[in-house]
């Protein structure tokens, strides 16, 4: 039995869902053949150092792309062969002779789908098994009326492991808390109201002192800097830009609350949100949004906070509370390694997904 990893989305792009692909495919090539087929080129020297990989390039225009990718799949699959799709898109690419296909649904594919439902319903009808991120995705798939599908499922967090670092406790009550954001810039994400929030709560005097670094880039990036810039929050918050894995670790190592509460904006929404685990095995707590799939990952109360962000009372409380009291920010980011290292660990949660597609 081989592996097929059948892909849109893969390194070296770069995003949660490459992320994920990557994971899986390594995880996967421990045991058995892997072979990969992507929609960009991949080179040859991803799988040099694993010989259980193999890389099949596809050189064709887009409109060709699908049919040339089936063609090399059909070649090289067989009948007891396992095949893994990224989204119900890939599907596309699999021939009619596959017996084992598992799909992977995310939340967002699935809020503007009127034009698409067919294609959709098509693809994932073929599916074995639809291995969903989160409990909101699974309910978006099961609104779809899949014939006779089942439905699980695994939180993305295939690539997280335990951090063996240390962190400090801050107890002096006069430090700085450190805030941090790490994610593409973008309207969705929450954090214009964030600052606006907390312009307004620094201007009465109703915070400690703190410090926000904003990683990333995206098409709000210049609408946040102007904003920062506007709310007398230059001595506070610092847009970082784009960062690499080595500068993050840094950042996740001091700091004491990630922020990032998103909402729904139009169609685009957070399926499940990887970054808030990512600041969990740090024992970071996260403020969080309500839409989507967010309350998997982050535990009102417990892992942190989650709460509308277009609400300014609700989100000044919510702030208030994370920065002023170091007790409750401590206790919430303790539970939120503990629910880290019991439900999304690396190789847990893989071991759910291999549960998924073992039949």
């Amino acid at each position: 039995m081989k592996y097929m990893i059948v892909t849109q989305t893969f390194p070296p792009r770069t995003g949660g869902m490459q992320n994920v692909m990557d994971s899986i495919s390594k995880r996967l090539s421990v045991s058995n053949e892997t072979h990969i087929f992507p929609d960009h080129y991949l080179s040859k020297e991803y799988g040099n150092t694993n010989l259980n990989i193999h890389i099949h390039n596809n050189f064709s225009p887009k409109l060709f792309r699908p049919f040339i990718k089936k063609q090399l799949v059909e070649f090289i699959c067989d009948s007891s062969d396992v095949i893994i799709c990224d989204s119900w898109k890939s599907v596309n690419a699999v021939p009619k002779s596959a017996k084992k296909i598992f799909v992977l649904a995310h939340g967002q594919e699935f809020l503007s789908i009127n034009k698409k439902l067919n294609k959709i319903k098509n693809s994932l009808n073929r599916a074995t098994c639809i291995i969903c991120n989160s409990s909101y995705t699974a309910d978006l798939v099961n609104k779809l009326k899949i014939n006779n599908k089942r439905i699980t499922i695994v939180p993305p967090t295939y690539a997280l492991e335990k951090s063996s670092m240390k962190k400090k406790v801050n107890k002096n009550s006069s430090e700085v808390v450190n805030l941090l954001t790490i994610c593409r810039l973008e309207k969705r994400k929450g954090i214009v109201p964030v600052l606006e929030c907390l312009s307004n709560l620094k201007k009465n005097n109703l915070l400690k002192p703190f410090h926000w670094n904003i990683c990333g880039y995206g098409n709000q990036f210049e609408e946040i800097k102007d904003y920062i810039k506007k709310l007398d929050l230059l001595d506070q918050v610092k847009l970082i830009g784009k960062i690499n894995e080595n500068i993050k670790q840094k950042f996740l190592e001091n700091s004491d609350v990630f922020v990032m509460p998103s909402y729904k904006v139009k169609d685009t929404i957070e399926g499940f949100g990887i970054s808030y685990i990512e600041a969990a095995a740090y024992k970071i707590p996260s403020i969080a949004g309500i839409d989507g799939g967010v309350k998997d990952a982050v535990i009102d109360s417990k892992t942190g906070w989650c709460v509308n962000p277009l609400n300014q009372e609700q989100l000044a409380k919510v702030l208030k509370q994370s920065i002023n009291n170091n007790t409750k920010r401590f206790k919430y980011g303790q539970q939120a390694e503990k629910k880290f290292l019991e439900d999304f660990l690396g190789e847990k949660v893989f071991r759910k997904f291999m549960n998924a597609i073992s039949i």
